[in-house]
């Protein structure tokens, strides 16, 4: 009898989903998104074992199992010229944005009044939260003050019509995505995921 397998949880959702040489092998192996997940929090946000496990909702032998096969599959493409499909499960994110109207959206714009978080699940919009901008509030670079409380936030992707190095690398690091774009429509956030 085997066992029920544990529905393993996904914080990261890769916007990347096709690596492939430009010289080498046709041939592609497929990453799982646990796996990409697995190496998305222990080598990219540097966590260790026992938290990435906690943070996956899974034992900490099985995520060692799960990274050692992430792993061993980016090792052999590198080696052997392959490409990488990677698997995307997550079918709930969230977008990030700023802008001056919480109702209707419209023009992105770093010093905007409003954050605007909004929560997408199968393409239906589960959830809008909106803030007050801190860029907008406090005058801070928008590198420093938005990436840890996108991060908190837990969101995937940012929207925005200009991002500098500084933002751009902050985002980068706290894995979340950029997307540019001038403005945006409700009726658009329902469609986002198709694009991604």
């Amino acid at each position: 009898m085997t066992r029920k397998r544990v529905k393993r949880e996904f914080s990261f959702k890769p916007k990347y989903k096709y690596f492939l040489p430009k010289e080498g092998s046709a041939e592609s192996l497929k990453l799982l998104h646990e796996e990409i997940e697995a190496i998305y929090l222990m080598d990219h946000q540097d966590l260790y074992q026992e938290e990435a496990a906690e943070r996956m909702g899974i034992s900490r032998p099985t995520f060692s199992r799960i990274i050692k096969n992430a792993r061993m599959k980016v090792a052999t493409a590198l080696i052997n010229g392959k490409g990488l499909i990677i698997e995307d499960e997550k079918e709930e994110f969230k977008v990030a944005f700023v802008c001056d109207n919480k109702e209707n959206f419209g023009v992105l714009s770093l010093e905007a009044l409003f954050l605007v978080i909004v929560e997408l699940h199968n393409d239906i919009i589960k959830n809008i939260k909106v803030l007050e901008n801190p860029v907008h509030s406090t005058k801070e670079r928008p590198g420093a003050v938005l990436p840890p409380l996108l991060y908190d936030e837990n969101v995937n992707y940012f929207l925005t019509d200009k991002a500098g190095e500084g933002l751009k690398n902050s985002l980068l690091t706290k894995g979340i995505f950029i997307i540019k774009k001038e403005s945006i429509k409700k009726e658009e956030l329902e469609k986002l995921s198709s694009n991604l």
